[in-house]
């Protein structure tokens, strides 16, 4: 089921090469998930010599599963079904990550509210993923940052949600997202970057997702290498975090006009700076305003100046830009390869590509939720 899911449809003989079973074992297995409902027959494929193989798929409200971004500002649900094809949401909550387990009690009344008013059975749910901001510790089930006390947060939020739930940090499940259905797949050595509220890096070496022995590998954000920074809210000072993370654009862009600086962006905020947030200086930026294309400018400069660290330690083939930042990849694109060319040695560099995620907003929960089914044991479904 795993394989077809991310795969799509497969004959009997590459879903034998997929998941190294014989071929009269894969027909036992496919009868009995023809016989279960969740598997159909549809077809024959194309042959590159002699017979041509029947195509198997999987049936479209067979099981469902739900993906859930968790992050500083909103809750965002979405459920999918078996074919990876988005059937309610995306649904936008005000739910604000806190460090206060009833946190996602909200969240599951929210969402027993959606699979409600959608009309899916809930006992075709089987799995739901959550992308979480913090330090994670995958192998203890510890969300450090949020819930230090929580010794398994994977049991609670199943004794919460009534299902079995996989959490990861968000930089990862991003990755995850592009390694199977984006710019990533098919490709060995990449690196992602979450530029959003705060910046995070996935990494995939040799076509495996890279987590570190605790599962804390990325937190690239809390590099400090800013020279007389501004304080961090992990505690440092000058982090690149505080340059290049929407939190960051929306506090340069407040201070700027408090200073002085002539900008649309009052404007487009009636006047009131508390409401500026990255989506008004992007507006701004849109309209040509030049202090916010200023800032986008200053915001690639540093984004680039961290990528050329990251080109000579890991000489990765592609580099992916996503999150809220890289809605305005027309204005920093340019600062960004400027500084790779600046301060990466251009022998390294040359082989890489750096692009901007294709997947936009869904990558989040798309991704959390392929990556539940993926961490599922199949055996304990119950359809």
């Amino acid at each position: 089921m795993r394989a077809i899911y991310f795969n799509g449809p497969l004959s009997n003989s590459e879903l034998s090469k997929n998941i190294s079973l014989s071929t009269p074992k894969i027909n036992s297995l496919l009868v009995e998930l023809i016989k279960d409902g969740l598997v159909e027959e549809l077809g024959r494929g194309d042959s590159s010599g002699g017979r041509r193989p029947n195509i198997y798929g999987l049936i479209k409200d067979g099981f469902y599963v739900v993906g859930i971004t968790i992050n500083i500002a909103r809750t965002i649900i979405s459920i999918f079904n078996s074919n990876n094809e988005l059937v309610s949401g995306p649904h936008f909550f005000p739910i604000k990550m806190q460090s206060d387990i009833s946190i996602f009690n909200r969240v599951n009344e929210m969402l027993e509210k959606v699979i409600a008013d959608s009309n899916i059975p809930f006992n075709k749910i089987i799995v739901a993923g959550i992308e979480l901001p913090g330090l994670i510790n995958l192998k203890q089930g510890i969300n450090k940052t949020y819930f230090p006390n929580i010794d398994n947060l994977f049991e609670e939020l199943r004794k919460i949600f009534g299902i079995p739930v996989y959490f990861n940090h968000d930089s990862k499940v991003r990755t995850f997202a592009e390694q199977h259905f984006g710019l990533a797949k098919g490709r060995k050595n990449v690196l992602m970057l979450q530029a959003d509220w705060g910046l995070g890096l996935g990494i995939i070496v040799n076509g495996k997702l890279y987590s570190g022995k605790s599962g804390y590998s990325g937190e690239f954000g809390h590099l400090p290498i800013v020279d007389n920074g501004v304080l961090c809210a992990c505690g440092k000072q000058g982090c690149l975090e505080t340059m290049v993370s929407a939190v960051a654009i929306s506090r340069m862009a407040k201070e700027g006009i408090e200073k002085g600086n002539l900008s649309l962006i009052k404007e487009l905020v009636q006047n009131d700076l508390e409401k500026i947030d990255i989506s008004i200086v992007v507006q701004a930026a849109n309209q040509g305003d030049q202090f916010a294309i200023s800032i986008f400018t200053e915001a690639g400069y540093w984004l680039g100046r961290g990528i050329s660290y990251l080109i000579q330690i890991f000489d990765p083939e592609l580099i992916i830009i996503g999150g809220r930042v890289a809605e305005a990849s027309q204005f920093n694109i340019a600062p960004i390869q400027q500084a790779i060319n600046t301060f990466s040695n251009r022998d390294i560099s040359n082989n890489t590509e750096i692009k901007f995620s294709e997947l936009g907003s869904k990558a989040g929960t798309v991704g959390v939720a392929a990556y539940a089914l993926e961490k599922l044991s199949i055996s304990k479904i119950s359809i």
